[in-house]
């Protein structure tokens, strides 16, 4: 049996722990990762081994050699090029001429190797994932397998809608050489995205082995740091160099304990290490070698590189301090933060927590240090939500935070590009405007300012315009300490998550190149955007057809701004028109007193941001949400023949029924909004803006209104007599509370433990059942589920909704 241990990882999300190492070089207990792993591999007899290697190579190839000194042989592949993990492997084909593992040289674990290679060959397998569990899978590959083992589905990465199982792929495989055949030698392939799901096409036997023994991704720093607590308090069994001179107390060689210090179980001390009276090693603490640790000072909770100086009275909590830098007296260094190597600290310093600092860094006396130095590591695992950016104001997004956001967003494009940054009359929105437009000059980035506008004027603009993306900031309509920001593509729809993880990644990283002083990009102001933006309303519709029939209409809102685009508007095109101010769309009542009293045929409500339309006739039939999306599908096929309409998931199943009636085509997409514009700027349901129909409809109230206007007076019809053209339906919505640990669990033992049910997995789990549908999906944003369901009667949705919380319930009161 030979073994492949893949480390050619950069490390991007430790830095600054890989600033100058390799990520298989980052030591747990003192002693690198890869050399664990090689225990690991010895242990059960494996000492052929295979390293395949990328990033800062020979670091790797110094420290094991030939692996003599380790009790193993050693063949070292080089890519000069990133080759991706099933590739790198295939550069090593040579090596492999029977049964294989492949194991990351970047995880920690004691996983029984043998007992996966039994199961590996009592299946008769050609390829055997090793699979473990874990609470929240968002950062992992999860694997769906059958009862017997066999492998199902893969998702590499996915949202908590994408949540199919709690099992995830550790990266270590069992192989048969011949799986090899299937890639081609110097191209980039990865195992979990390429190369599994073909086998999985072709049909070749492939298992999954879930294991229960330890693992851990040593993904991010916190996981950094938590594997060493994992090893201290027992949950993993490795080899501990040094002598326990107490339980749970290890000394390396070499090293000197004054009288007087205290060290508090379980902690670790390397070779050669001084100790001076009074200072503190508390629980949880891994000291490296060469460390002199002064008295009075105390260390915490965290991990200690190799050769600093920490002078008297400094204090270490929860931190990770790389090698040969040096504390001067009092400083303090609290949770999560990180000091790369060769620093210098000066004395009384405050380093606040989650701040990372990069290796050569020299900070002054007394500075309270708040802000990552260089580069750094944003303190929250992802930015953007499940509907964008939203925060309080100057709490969870501030200034500072927004001008640092715009320089990420900015530097995933090149230098020279345009963009458009626009917000609401909000003083604090414009605030924000102003600090994310600064961001974004500072990385070489052209902006155009508009201000005071709604979300749809600042999706217009982006095309208008024709620049490459936009940033909308506007306060919520629900809380005006609360912030929300859209980023926009160059088609002006809501960015992929691909972008987005780009711009995290960016601001992450903070590695964006600012621009030099003559870089810096123009600045321009467009001060009334909005006589363009009705401009082209107007263009695009019938005008004719609407002055020769225009309907008495009520137009509600809590904006002014809304009212004086929209009001001056429809009169124009010969509507007579009513207006007042309310903030709550649920006042039937009132709002068919007013279509009554003005003799109106109906009232349109558009919420403060221009984004959201809901229609009451006087006959008090309120048009929203599911509704609503059923009546913009009826639109779309009667005014563009043979069209394709995009709905989520969610949507009820009648809007396939009018597709069918009007010779349409339903595509079926994830409910973000976000998903359903990209499904219809992907599935090029229009050409030109004439023809965007549904689009329109759906994100922008106020030419979504006069849309619709168009189509009644085109029709001759009114709003009633075309909602009775919608068949009846009947839909249920509801929440339950679900711990975000448990959501992976949830999910997977729906799916395994199904009656006869046939499962749709698009985003969340949808059971199709003889009388309606069920949808669990779990919320990226907070701890709960949403049931979904739609039956043949009211009665029947509830009651379907019913039986999947219930069985929501049981799951999580199950304890095993």
């Amino acid at each position: 049996m030979k073994a492949i241990i893949m480390a050619g990882g950069e490390g991007s999300r430790l830095r600054p722990l890989t600033c100058d190492l390799p990520k298989p070089m980052v030591p747990i207990m003192n002693i690198p990762i890869m050399e664990h792993i090689i225990n690991l591999l010895k242990k059960h007899g494996i000492t052929e081994i295979g390293v395949t290697l990328m990033y800062l190579p020979q670091k790797i190839k110094d420290y094991f050699g030939n692996g003599s000194n380790f009790g193993v042989n050693i063949t070292y592949f080089t890519e000069d090029t990133p080759l991706g993990t099933a590739g790198s492997v295939k550069n090593a084909e040579d090596f492999l001429d029977e049964t294989f593992i492949v194991i990351s040289g970047d995880s920690l674990t004691n996983m029984n190797i043998t007992k996966a290679i039994e199961f590996h060959r009592m299946k008769n397998s050609k390829a055997t994932l090793v699979l473990t569990r874990v609470d929240v899978p968002l950062e992992y590959g999860v694997v769906i397998t059958d009862k017997s083992g066999a492998i199902t589905g893969f998702l590499e990465k996915p949202s908590w809608g994408e949540v199919f199982s709690d099992t995830v792929n550790t990266g270590a495989y069992i192989l048969e050489p011949e799986i090899l055949k299937y890639l081609e030698k110097g191209k980039k392939v990865d195992f979990s995205q390429d190369l599994f799901p073909y086998l999985l096409l072709k049909k070749e036997p492939m298992y999954g082995y879930v294991m229960d023994d330890y693992w851990c991704d040593i993904g991010d720093l916190q996981a950094y740091l938590q594997a060493h607590y994992d090893v201290l308090e027992g949950k993993i069994q490795l080899d501990i160099n040094g002598t326990e001179i107490q339980k749970g107390v290890w000394v390396g060689s070499g090293a000197i304990i004054e009288p007087g210090a205290i060290l508090n179980p379980p902690c670790v001390i390397g070779d050669n290490c001084r100790i001076e009276s009074g200072a503190v090693i508390d629980s949880l603490s891994v000291i490296g070698n060469n460390n002199v640790i002064e008295r009075d000072s105390s260390v915490k909770r965290s991990v200690i590189w190799d050769g600093n100086y920490i002078e008297y009275g400094s204090k270490i909590r929860g931190a990770i301090l790389c090698s040969k830098t040096n504390l001067k007296r009092y400083v303090h260094i609290f949770e999560n933060a990180i000091v790369g190597d060769n620093c210098l600290i000066n004395e009384r310093v405050v380093i606040k927590p989650n701040i990372k600092i990069w290796p050569q860094k020299t900070v002054e006396p007394f500075a309270i240090v708040d802000r990552n130095i260089i580069w750094g590591s944003k303190h929250s695992k992802s930015i953007f939500g499940e509907n964008g950016l939203s925060g309080i104001i100057n709490v969870d997004i501030s200034p500072e935070f927004a001008t640092r956001l715009g320089a990420a967003y900015g530097s995933i494009f090149k230098k020279g590009s345009k963009v458009v940054v626009s917000s609401t009359t909000a003083n604090s929105a414009r605030m924000f405007k102003h600090a994310f437009i600064s961001g974004i000059l500072s990385v070489g980035v052209e902006v155009f300012n508009l201000s005071s506008l709604l979300t749809p004027l600042a999706r217009h603009a982006i095309n208008f315009l024709s620049v490459e993306g936009g940033i909308h900031i506007k306060l919520s309509e629900d809380n005006p300490n609360k912030l929300k920001v859209d980023f926009m593509d160059s088609k002006g729809a809501s960015i992929s998550r691909v972008t987005e993880r780009k711009i995290e990644n960016s601001f992450a990283r903070e590695d964006f190149k600012r621009c030099s002083g003559d870089e810096v990009s123009r600045l321009n102001n467009i001060t009334d955007f909005k006589n363009y933006y009705v401009r082209s309303i107007l263009n695009e519709v019938n005008v004719e057809a609407i002055k020769n029939n225009p309907p008495k209409l009520c137009i509600v809102s809590p904006s002014d701004f809304v009212i004086s685009i929209v009001v001056p508007m429809l009169t124009d095109l010969g509507c007579k028109v009513a207006s007042f101010s309310s903030t709550n769309v649920s006042e039937v009542d009132t709002i068919v007193d007013e279509i009554k009293d003005n003799n109106a045929s109906f009232a349109a409500f558009i919420d403060s941001n221009g984004e959201t339309l809901v229609l009451i006739d006087k006959n008090g039939n309120v048009v929203k949400d599911d509704l609503f999306l059923c009546l913009t599908s009826l639109i779309t096929f009667k005014s563009v023949p043979n069209s394709k309409v995009v709905v989520p998931i969610t949507a009820p199943s009648i809007i396939e029924t009018l597709a069918e009636r009007y010779n349409g085509k339903v595509v079926r997409t994830k409910t973000s909004p976000q998903a359903v514009m990209e499904q219809m700027l992907n599935h090029n349901l229009f050409k030109n803006r004439e023809n965007m129909y549904q689009f329109l409809l759906n994100f922008d109230a106020i030419a979504g209104l006069v849309k619709i206007i168009e189509f009644l007076c085109l029709q001759n019809t009114t709003l009633t007599e075309t909602i009775k053209e919608i068949p009846d339906f009947y839909v249920s919505k509801k929440k339950i509370f679900c711990p975000w640990e448990l959501k992976g669990r949830v999910m997977r033992t729906l799916i395994t433990e199904k009656d006869q049910e046939k499962v749709e997995l698009l985003d969340g789990v949808k059971f199709i059942l003889e009388n309606g549908w069920a949808l669990v999906l779990p919320d990226a944003d907070m701890p709960l589920c949403r049931v979904y369901s739609e039956g043949v009667t009211p009665e029947v949705a509830e009651t379907i909704s019913d039986k999947y919380i219930d069985k929501i319930k049981a799951i999580i009161n199950d304890k095993k």
